[in-house]
């Protein structure tokens, strides 16, 4: 049985009417393993090798066919494609309407995901919902500004030379989705605060105009 919460959240200036919606708790993440192990169940003629064996094909298979630009539908999951972003640090605005944006760097950013109807559909008749004990979650109000968040980040900086994703969440009482969005902004526009180095995991942030 799955369990809910219902959650406050203001909207994105956390002024005005806050809403209230229903949130997953999570009950914990299976790893591949122990899918493997309850999808085995389910054909116990087929060897749990082989059943592992067709995952991992799945994936470099889904990889292969997304990186050449294919979009993958497979039937009762869903449809998989490709996410892009630009990997560079310029300016995301056109500067007029004969603006070509030429020499852009382009990346893959993520894999979007749509989930299929007839998935849906069951999740809507196996799913059987209780609600977790307690009353209306509120989220926590960030104890920051973004001037406070800057300026906290900077001394970071200069004292340890970068900041990470995580670092900066963690800094600011963040999210690390909300910290995310936060220093893709940060690194926009001419007047940028910081900028990035590496890619991946290896992604960081320095000061804007450092040599580091």
């Amino acid at each position: 049985m799955a369990k809910y919460k219902l959650q406050e959240m203001s909207n994105l200036n956390g002024i005005g009417e806050k809403r209230v919606f229903p949130k997953l708790v999570t009950n914990r993440q299976l790893d591949t393993k122990e899918f493997v192990e309850k999808l085995h169940s389910y054909n116990r003629a087929v060897p749990e090798s082989i059943v592992s064996a067709v995952i991992a094909d799945i994936g470099t298979c889904l990889g292969e066919m997304l990186a050449m630009g294919y979009t993958v539908k497979l039937d009762d999951i869903g449809t998989f494609s490709l996410s892009l972003d630009f990997d560079d640090n310029k300016p995301v605005e056109m500067n007029g309407d004969d603006d070509k944006m030429l020499y852009r760097k382009v990346t893959v950013k993520d894999v979007n995901y749509k989930s299929s109807p007839e998935l849906i559909k069951l999740l809507k008749r196996k799913t059987v919902l209780e609600r977790d004990m307690g009353g209306v979650s509120r989220l926590r109000k960030n104890k920051y500004t973004l001037e406070e968040r800057i300026g906290r980040t900077v001394e970071w900086i200069d004292k340890h030379g970068f900041i990470t994703l995580q670092e900066y969440a963690n800094l600011n009482n963040m999210s690390r989705t909300a910290a995310s969005v936060e220093l893709k902004k940060l690194t926009q526009g001419e007047e940028a605060t910081l900028e990035t180095k590496g890619r991946g995991s290896h992604k960081v942030w320095v000061k804007a105009g450092s040599n580091s």
